[in-house]
């Protein structure tokens, strides 16, 4: 195949020597053209960092035999931490056994209560402490900080106005649990991203002559970090900001960070090969809308159309409460469904309800700050239209229809509907997609009067619609033309 004027250019650009930033459409032929830049020179050493290790493998394949092709987690990983790696499943409520969370804190009798935001009070036990503590661990490993402090304990929907008392409580615990995990000999349960800290925390020197970044729009800053400490090698990032949608567990725009730091040049692949000119119209609606850098030109060899779709390949939805309320109707309906990535969260959202709907607290991320599934309904009919779903399939169902569903989903090569929340569909594509309903249309501002759309939420729309090979159903994102102003 013969690089494309675009990928000409950046093949030249490495051969100048420049570290280099390729903003890369959706289908727009990245991976052929780190290829092509790694074939261009076979004398130097080049290590190429996947986003998964799914595509770490087929990298192996295809790249040349002078390119190393790892996971961040993989240039981090130190056979010593196999064992640790390979033990049972560890729930919070025995993390929090093993690390005595109630000495850390000093509780005797009672556990500790925090004011809700609906004016109850909810009961902080260890579990629920531990839970929070290692998500806060979670998001000191996904930053480049080198201490764990009050900004990385996550925030919780129903405890906003709790939250002075919610980081006393978790951050002590949080620190305890790095100090343990940092030793050969931990308590806690060891993760890949922990070693991927630690590794980071030592300052590494990779050996090689390039680094080949991909997806680089959701790269952990940690990784980032290191990365941009190898002054020795030559460092090419690759990616579409347009496509950044992990900001929420800790992932930022590599991309920009690399023009930032380095001052490099910033090239673009903007011709598609995964779908036709009227899809790439829809792309560049929302490309426009963000600003970003750069429009895709759709491929004329390509037949795709833009409307109503009877029998989608898949319907991608915005959360995971829109995919449980498909994944129910399909089976209903007879349908044998299929949801990408199964039916876990699901599951665990199912058993949280279920939980306070008993009267029992949850360590679920999503409910964690409700004392009760009465306050979750309230909390979703006032503060959060995105729970509205969840509870609605809820209250009609009961959780155990919904395990019962999950349980009963099928692979997608038997499926006749393939489901997908559109985060999970990064990197996917089917040849007829539509989108569900609950991409939800932004209410003007009181004050203002504009209608303003989160920047992530436009993004996340990018990605729904250029998972479409032939034929694409947007009716659901018609909103998109009320859209005033995009904020961060």
């Amino acid at each position: 195949m013969n690089p494309t004027t675009e990928q000409r250019e950046a093949i030249d650009s490495y051969g100048d020597g420049l570290d280099l930033v390729l903003q890369a459409g959706a289908g727009c032929g990245k991976s052929s053209a780190l290829k092509m830049i790694a074939r261009s020179d076979p004398r130097r050493r080049m290590t190429y960092v996947a986003y998964n290790s799914a595509i770490a493998a087929d990298a192996r394949r295809s790249f040349p035999g002078s390119v190393v092709c790892k996971t961040g987690h993989g240039l981090a990983f130190d056979p010593k931490y196999g064992d640790r790696l390979q033990r049972p499943r560890q729930t919070a409520h025995v993390a929090a056994q093993a690390l005595d969370v109630r000495s850390i804190l000093g509780v005797i009798g009672s556990s500790p209560q925090v004011k809700t935001d609906l004016g109850g009070l909810k009961a902080m036990t260890s579990k629920i402490i531990m839970r929070a503590a290692l998500e806060t661990v979670t998001r000191f490993c996904y930053s480049a900080d080198s201490e764990i402090t009050a900004h990385h304990v996550p925030h919780y929907d129903g405890l906003k106005q709790a939250r002075a008392d919610v980081v006393q409580l978790v951050l002590p615990v949080a620190r305890a649990a790095w100090a343990d995990l940092q030793r050969d000999e931990s308590v806690l349960n060891l993760s890949h991203d922990h070693y991927l800290k630690m590794w980071a925390l030592s300052k590494p020197r990779i050996s090689t002559d390039v680094v080949l970044l991909d997806e680089a729009q959701d790269t952990n800053d940690v990784l980032s970090a290191v990365l941009l400490d190898q002054d020795h090698a030559q460092r090419i990032a690759v990616g579409d900001s347009a496509q950044q949608i992990y900001s929420w567990r800790g992932a930022n725009d590599a991309l920009a960070g690399f023009v930032r730091e380095l001052h490099c040049p910033e090239l673009t692949l903007s011709q598609s090969f995964r779908f036709g000119p009227a899809i790439a119209a829809r792309a560049n609606i929302w490309l426009r809308l963000i600003n970003a850098p750069l429009r895709l030109t759709g491929w004329d060899a390509a037949d795709s159309a833009v409307g109503p779709l009877d029998s989608p390949d898949a319907i991608l939805c915005r959360t995971n409460a829109g995919a449980m309320g498909l994944v129910m109707e399909g089976l209903a309906a007879g349908r044998k469904t299929a949801l990408v990535g199964g039916g876990s969260a699901i599951k665990q959202l199912a058993w949280a309800a279920e939980a306070l709907q008993g009267g029992r607290p949850t360590d679920h991320p999503e409910l964690m700050g409700f004392a009760s599934w009465d306050d979750v309904r309230q909390y979703a009919a006032e503060e959060d239209g995105s729970l509205e779903v969840l509870v609605k399939l809820v209250d009609e169902h009961g959780p155990q229809r919904i395990v019962s569903a999950a349980d009963g989903l099928v692979s997608e090569q038997q499926a006749e509907l393939v489901v997908s929340t559109a985060h999970r569909s990064k990197g996917r594509e089917w040849p007829r997609v539509r989108i569900h309903g609950d991409f939800r249309a932004p209410k003007p501002d009181q004050s203002t009067g504009l209608v303003v759309l989160p920047r992530e939420e436009a993004r996340l729309a990018y990605v729904a619609v250029t998972r479409a090979r032939e034929q694409l159903d947007d009716t659901a994102l018609a909103w998109v033309s009320t859209v005033t102003a995009v904020s961060e």
